[in-house]
């Protein structure tokens, strides 16, 4: 498959409004394309209209596994006003435009085009080069968690995921742990709070039992940097004049891979505990709405290593390797039944992520085609 080829099944993808949903647009149209060449495919339903996608290309005899990875749904394009249509992937100046280019159906279709070409080449290669186009990354990555436990990741050795990193290297994300609070009280008229029990008030304590048991900063990463707790939704009472008698918080808790989220979700409901046993009418529960780990692969893994090597030939200089903040489908694949290397490399720049005007550069997204082509070379290679 050629550039120009490329560049037009890029064009078709990013026209498809993959918005939070939809993305059996993207499974039909990339597993027509690709049996086509001979490659067989798998749709996995996770609800009507989201299905995922597995394909997989096996070697002239057995050998490792390489996955190739990328998320097929897009976020809204937002209330401020862009330059060009958001999905009618503009061409302009050696860029392309659209809601999705940068995150990520460039990464996308970099992954299936490198498929493509690696069985058009014909040459023998050991083991299995398999594609995993997933649903939902932008809503907890649920697709990739589904694939995750139905076992779809666990005979991979290694896998790259294509999400947008201006072709430099993401060895390591933080993961995500958000609880949800509830306390529940007793609602009474405004003039006769001693009647009632107030959830507010027993929210305060524990947000403040939070504070006194939870030091976030202290856990640093080099490469990602300190943990962090973020309190951003509370929602209690409906009325000045009445007692309320439910308040919920949502926390956003990013770690990293000191931290054990089982131990710290027992902390959490031993605060809960402690506050029932010693607060009169105290009632309260708990939900863990997003649970995902960190990931971290060593910068001297043999696959970093390999790919470091493939990117610097493509790109004629040295990647930077780095950590993000933020996390990925690989935090799902992290709960695989075994251990593997998880790199995050793909085109496009991660500040156009999310935004009005949203584009890659043509070129990176050609560059990120040979770099998974030569990295599945390398490491499949007899």
């Amino acid at each position: 498959m050629k550039n120009q080829e490329a560049l037009a099944l890029l064009k078709k993808v990013v026209q498809m409004e993959t918005v939070l949903g939809k993305e059996k647009m993207v499974a039909d149209t990339l597993e027509e394309l690709l049996t086509s060449y001979g490659i067989p495919c798998e749709q996995v339903e996770y609800s009507p209209g989201r299905n995922s996608l597995i394909a997989t290309l096996k070697g002239a005899e057995e050998g490792p596994v390489l996955g190739l990875s990328g998320h097929m749904d897009v976020v809204p394009v937002g209330e401020v006003a862009w330059d060009e249509e958001p999905f009618a992937a503009v061409e302009k100046d050696g860029l392309l435009y659209g809601r999705g280019t940068c995150d990520m159906k460039a990464g996308l279709i970099a992954c299936v085009v490198a498929m493509i070409r690696l069985k058009e080449a014909n040459v023998p290669f050991k083991g299995t080069l398999k594609l995993l186009a997933t649903i939902g990354e932008e809503t907890s990555a649920i697709g990739a968690g589904q694939l995750v436990d139905l076992g779809y990741a666990d005979d991979l050795d290694a896998l790259v995921i294509g999400e947008p990193t201006n072709l430099d290297i993401g060895v390591a994300h933080k993961g995500a742990l958000w609880p949800q609070i509830t306390t529940y009280g007793k609602t009474d008229h405004g003039s006769m709070p001693d009647q009632g029990v107030n959830a507010i008030e027993h929210m305060l304590l524990v947000i403040n039992e939070i504070k006194k048991t939870f030091d976030f900063g202290s856990y640093v990463d080099d490469l990602v940097g300190a943990s962090t707790s973020s309190l951003n939704v509370i929602n209690g009472g409906n009325g000045t004049n009445v007692v309320p008698d439910k308040c919920t918080i949502s926390l956003d808790i990013r770690t990293i891979k000191k931290q054990n989220h089982e131990t710290l979700k027992a902390q959490f409901h031993d605060i809960l505990e402690q506050l029932e046993k010693s607060v009169p009418d105290f009632k309260a529960d708990i939900e863990f709405i997003n649970d995902l780990p960190s990931i971290r692969t060593d910068l001297d893994d043999p696959f970093t290593v390999l790919t470091k090597k493939v990117v610097s030939d493509v790109r004629g200089e040295e990647p930077g390797t780095f950590g993000m903040a933020g996390y990925t489908d690989g935090s799902q694949f992290e709960r695989a039944k075994k251990d593997f290397p998880i790199l995050i490399v793909g085109p496009g720049e991660p500040k156009n992520a999310h935004q009005p005007n949203e584009h890659i550069k043509i070129e990176d997204f050609y560059k990120m085609i040979t770099v998974n082509e030569m990295i599945a070379r390398e490491f499949l290679s007899l």
